[in-house]
């Protein structure tokens, strides 16, 4: 439309320019077509016409952004969604460990993640599901035991590493009055064979200054003897 009718004029009618158009009968003016932000995402579709507007879409990777006309302005995915394009939202990866699979394909902003199509028990699952059961439920048969055999050895080094363990200390204690009173007895044992020995040299010392003694006093009588025999004859 040119101009609206008057009392004295009709309306007049024109065609819409480029780039504006008009869907419907009106006594409005045309409106401008939308404009496909190709910086943002977005992708024409359909061109703009006399009769209808231009339809946008956004590409894979991308969600239409709500501010703007639908799908003339897009938003990329955030960090850990995809989107295949058109108009819809973004979708989070599928989480293919939850679900015990393995994933053969990481996720993309235009691709979901791709998991194996067998479930899997993974291997920390396994590792962790031993360490509970051997600290709650003991009683376990022989069956139970033989499977979680393998989770042992990674059991004992965290035991032994733990140095705030109050059993780890009373060991360390114990050790140490051991080794204390082994030395002690070692030292008291050496101490008695040095006493020992001592002893037996004394005692084999001892007769011989006993001999000299008994030497000496059998030897006196003997010269008194000896005097006394020559005072004798001296006095006849």
């Amino acid at each position: 439309m040119r101009s609206r009718c008057t009392a004295t004029t009709d309306t007049v009618c024109a065609p819409c320019q480029d780039e504006y158009f008009s869907s419907e009968h009106n006594h409005r003016f045309c409106q401008s077509c939308t404009i496909c932000n190709t910086r943002k995402g977005s992708v024409e579709v359909k061109k703009c016409e006399k009769t209808s507007d231009r339809i946008c879409k956004c590409v894979a990777g991308y969600m239409p952004d709500a501010r703007y006309t639908l799908g003339s302005v897009c938003s990329p995915c955030p960090e850990g969604s995809y989107s295949i394009g058109g108009y819809e939202k973004c979708q989070p990866w599928t989480n293919c460990s939850l679900l015990g699979k393995n994933t053969l394909q990481p996720g993309t902003k235009t691709g979901d993640a791709v998991c194996s199509s067998h479930v899997t028990q993974p291997t920390t699952s396994q590792s962790a599901t031993p360490t509970l059961n051997l600290s709650t439920t003991p009683h376990k048969n022989n069956t139970s035991t033989a499977v979680f055999a393998p989770s042992r050895p990674s059991l004992i080094p965290s035991i032994c590493s733990d140095t705030s363990s109050p059993t780890e200390t009373n060991w360390g204690s114990i050790s140490l009055i051991l080794i204390c009173l082994i030395l002690l007895m070692v030292s008291g044992m050496s101490i008695l064979l040095l006493i020992i020995q001592a002893a037996k040299k004394e005692t084999k010392r001892r007769p011989h200054r006993n001999s000299h003694k008994e030497e000496n006093s059998f030897r006196l009588p003997i010269q008194e003897e000896q005097i006394d025999s020559d005072s004798s004859l001296i006095k006849n």
